[in-house]
C-alpha cells in the first residue's frame, strides 16, 4: 500500500508525470487491501513475534475496523477519478491554495463515505493518508 500511496503521491507532486492506468492501479490497490482484508489479517490475537501491531486492535477492533473501510472508501474516490481523467490531472481533482485540510491523525472523522462524495481527488487522497497515519498512530508498536 505504502508504494501505490507513493506512486499517486508522485503524481501530484509532479515528479512523475500522471497515467490515469497507474493512478487507477495504484488507488485499486489500496482498496483491494483495505476494509474487510485488512482487518482479517488482524483477526485473533494480533501479539505475533515481529509484528508491528499494537494489542490495542483487540480492544478497539470497532475503530480499527472503521479505519480500515474508510481507507478503502478513500481509495475508490481515486480509482472513480481517474476514470473520470483519462488524459491529465485536471484542475477538478486538485486542491487549491486555501482548501481546508482538518483534523490531525487522531483527530474525530468525519463519515468517510458522506465526506468523500463532495472533495477533489487530491484532497481525498490527503484524507486516505490521514487515514493511514491515523490507524498506526493508534494501533501501531512505536519503534524502539
Amino acid at each position: 500500500m505504502a508504494a501505490a500511496a507513493k506512486s499517486i503521491n508522485a503524481m501530484f507532486k509532479g515528479t512523475s508525470p500522471y497515467d490515469a492506468k497507474a493512478f487507477k492501479a495504484a488507488a485499486e490497490t489500496i482498496k483491494g487491501h483495505s476494509g474487510k482484508n485488512l482487518s482479517s489479517l488482524f483477526d485473533g490475537s494480533v501479539a505475533a513475534p515481529g509484528s508491528k501491531a499494537n494489542i490495542s486492535i483487540e480492544s478497539d477492533r470497532p475503530m480499527f475496523d472503521k479505519l480500515a473501510a474508510d481507507l478503502g472508501t478513500y481509495a475508490s474516490a481515486l480509482s472513480v477519478a481517474a476514470d473520470r481523467n483519462p488524459d491529465v490531472l485536471s484542475p477538478r481533482m486538485r486542491m487549491q491554495g486555501g482548501d481546508a485540510m482538518t483534523g490531525g491523525p487522531l483527530a474525530k472523522k468525519a463519515d468517510a463515505v458522506r465526506e468523500v462524495s463532495s472533495v477533489l481527488a487530491e484532497h481525498a487522497f490527503h484524507l486516505m493518508l490521514q487515514t493511514c497515519t491515523s490507524c498506526h498512530a493508534k494501533f501501531r508498536v512505536e519503534a524502539e
